[in-house]
């Protein structure tokens, strides 16, 4: 974003996993040296750029420690982009207890400072409230018997490693055979327990209403979220948003959305818009990876971008 955006003069970095922060403040700044090595400083004037290991519904804080006037909204911040999910660098590394296909601690924390992980769900919480978040947060259609098998597990003391889970599932996964049946139930138990650990869909609906605050007249916040939970969120929320308050029914029907065609030749990546007092929407249906970046990234295929902006 800063190469593709020479005339920045702010960025600020968040996120609330200190290792992908680590990762990210090495490329700014190479990138800022470069720059600067470059002589392009000169041309285009200093950037400012700062990272803090928060998440985002604390960007009003993060923003206000800054620049006191971005604090009291005397000023704005003209775009924000909010990227959901694990990156590969947490799928990846095993400690975490992200994959379903490497063994590993029963963690999950995106936060390795909060105290909750998925070891504590498995082995203590109250099993309704274990099957709640098996259905609700898994969408597994199969979540009473997956919770009475994990409860069982308690009497034989307990899940402590993903692979204890992982062999649990496959050894009770009957809804369909094969590898491709028992991976696809253990990504949706894993999802899951991910979202619990981390308070994620709360978290994510307390953060657009916050970065929304954020943004000057005109200025855009979009989102790129990988799972219909979080991109459910993000439609719903975007619609309180820019009407300011609860979205109707009808307004929760994409397909019965009065929208005004727009033809843009700038900005050919959305077509139709949806107006309201306090923004747009600027994606009636949300921007899905193309077949070639599909294959050049595999990983980005449940991808689902959303974009609104401020009045």
């Amino acid at each position: 974003m800063m190469e593709a955006h020479p005339e920045m003069e702010l960025y600020v970095g968040m996120d609330v996993d200190p290792s992908a922060l680590e990762i990210g403040r090495g490329h700014i700044e190479a990138f800022l040296a470069s720059r600067e090595a470059n002589g392009d400083c000169s041309l285009q004037g200093t950037l400012r750029a700062y990272t803090h290991v928060k998440n985002f519904k604390y960007i009003k804080q993060v923003l206000g420690s800054v620049d006191e006037s971005l604090a009291v909204c005397s000023s704005g911040i003209d775009g924000i982009l909010i990227d959901l999910g694990m990156s590969s660098m947490q799928v990846n590394r095993s400690n975490r207890g992200f994959s379903v296909l490497q063994d590993g601690p029963l963690d999950m924390r995106m936060d390795p400072r909060a105290t909750l992980r998925a070891e504590d769900i498995l082995n203590s919480w109250p099993e309704l409230e274990l099957g709640r978040i098996l259905r609700d947060y898994g969408e597994e259609s199969n979540w009473q018997f997956l919770q009475k098998q994990i409860v069982k597990a308690r009497e034989m003391g307990g899940l402590h490693s993903t692979g204890d889970l992982v062999k649990l599932i496959q050894r009770k996964c009957t809804i369909s055979t094969g590898r491709q049946g028992w991976i696809k139930t253990a990504t949706r138990v894993f999802q899951a327990l991910r979202i619990a650990v981390n308070d994620e869909l709360r978290v994510l609906e307390d953060s657009l209403h916050s970065s929304f605050d954020c943004l000057t007249t005109g200025g855009r916040l979009a989102v790129i979220s990988f799972h219909s939970l979080e991109d459910r969120i993000v439609k719903k929320t975007f619609l309180e948003l820019i009407h300011g308050g609860e979205a109707d029914d009808e307004d929760d029907n994409e397909d019965d959305l009065p929208l005004p065609d727009i033809i843009d030749e700038d900005e050919p990546w959305f077509n139709q818009r949806v107006q309201g007092r306090n923004g747009i929407i600027l994606t009636k249906r949300p921007i899905t990876p193309s077949q070639e970046e599909e294959k050049l990234n595999q990983r980005c295929r449940s991808a689902k971008l959303r974009v609104i902006q401020k009045a």
